[in-house]
């Protein structure tokens, strides 16, 4: 629990920390059309049937913004749609689930009800660049004002779409009283086509050449075998990506997603350390770690450990409806929560 509560408070910084020199988020309180800066998008008064009702700054230099409009067809029926865009410093192969993962646990701290967000992926290309999302569509309570009550909770059906578009970040946020799922993913394409989330992504795209950085969590770094085996594992993500993703994927972010790319660099890593496992010493915990791994590996359940480890926040339908059975496996094989750290990221630079 400590550990997964790390990783939700790095994701949360990492996510909001670049663009946040505000103490908290302003109203621009502009009246007519609103076109972002550094980006060109326009954001109007009124768009397809929605009224703008703000437009929020993060930042001293309106960086990062969040627009919201507003539809009221009746006292009961309302529905709200907000953009957020915001620039990036930093880019990585965890980030889509990063954000993902840290909206799924706030979501869950401000309901009244346990709220299970599936994963579904998708992309918007053209002939320049590819840009890979993932979104959700759910049923969550809301918490409102209530006179008599304090706080009322109300059902709402909503959306999430989180985008990887080169050096901005863009997500739309939908929630209604009444639209079905088919109008939900509608109203997310209108938005997505409108706010032209393919020209964000071609503002200030990946380096095409240069080779992407390889960061370490500091826990590999307890004994040379960890250090060599995770690095050739992220090498291995790497030149997995190089051989079986489009250019176009690389302009915009790094789509993992796939999970065989995480298969083939667990692997890797595998290999390199039942070749070396006699070049040197190594840590008990290293030992360990290692030990479990190939239990795995060997119950070919590689897998089911990529989708527990992640969330679920990976590409593998299958996943879900194995995840009970692999709980079982872990216990009758000794396997530890240790498997299912992070050990690397591998990452691009931003100017």
């Amino acid at each position: 629990m400590i550990k997964r509560n790390l990783l939700l408070i790095f994701c949360l910084i990492f996510v909001t920390a670049l663009s946040q020199n505000r103490k908290q988020a302003i109203d621009l309180k502009i009246k007519n059309d609103y076109t972002h800066v550094w980006t060109k998008t326009l954001f109007p008064t009124l768009w397809s049937g929605f009224q703008r009702e703000a437009v929020f700054s993060y930042d001293l230099k309106n960086k990062h913004i969040a627009v919201s409009y507003v539809q009221q067809i009746s006292k009961k029926s309302k529905t709200v749609i907000n953009i957020y865009l915001y620039p990036k410093e930093m880019v990585d192969n965890q980030l889509l689930r990063d954000e993902f993962y840290s909206y799924d646990y706030v979501l869950n701290q401000n309901s009244n009800k346990n709220i299970e967000l599936k994963p579904l992926f998708g992309n918007l290309s053209n002939d320049s660049l590819r840009v890979n999302y993932i979104y959700t569509v759910f049923n969550n309570s809301m918490g409102q004002s209530d006179f008599f009550k304090g706080v009322k909770y109300v059902n709402k059906n909503s959306l999430l779409s989180i985008y990887e578009c080169g050096g901005w970040g863009f997500k739309i946020r939908i929630s209604s009283d009444e639209m079905t799922e088919g109008q939900l993913k509608e109203l997310k394409n209108k938005a997505e086509q409108y706010f032209n989330v393919l020209q964000i992504a071609s503002i200030k795209t990946l380096p095409k050449y240069d080779a992407p950085g390889i960061l370490l969590s500091p826990v590999v770094k307890r004994d040379s075998m960890m250090i060599k085996a995770i690095s050739e594992a992220a090498r291995a993500k790497i030149d997995w990506m190089a051989r079986n993703l489009d250019r176009k994927d690389f302009l915009t972010g790094f789509n993992d997603v796939n999970i065989d790319s995480e298969v083939y660099s667990l692997q890797k890593m595998l290999e390199y350390y039942k070749i070396h496992e006699k070049d040197g010493e190594m840590t008990d915990d290293t030992k360990k770690y290692f030990a479990e791994m190939i239990r795995i590996s060997e119950s070919d359940r590689l897998k089911d450990h990529i989708y527990e480890k992640y969330h679920g926040i990976i590409n593998y339908p299958e996943g879900e409806s194995r995840k009970a059975d692999y709980i079982q496996f872990k216990i009758d094989k000794n396997i530890s929560e240790n498997t299912n750290e992070i050990f690397y990221k591998i990452f691009y630079e931003l100017e």
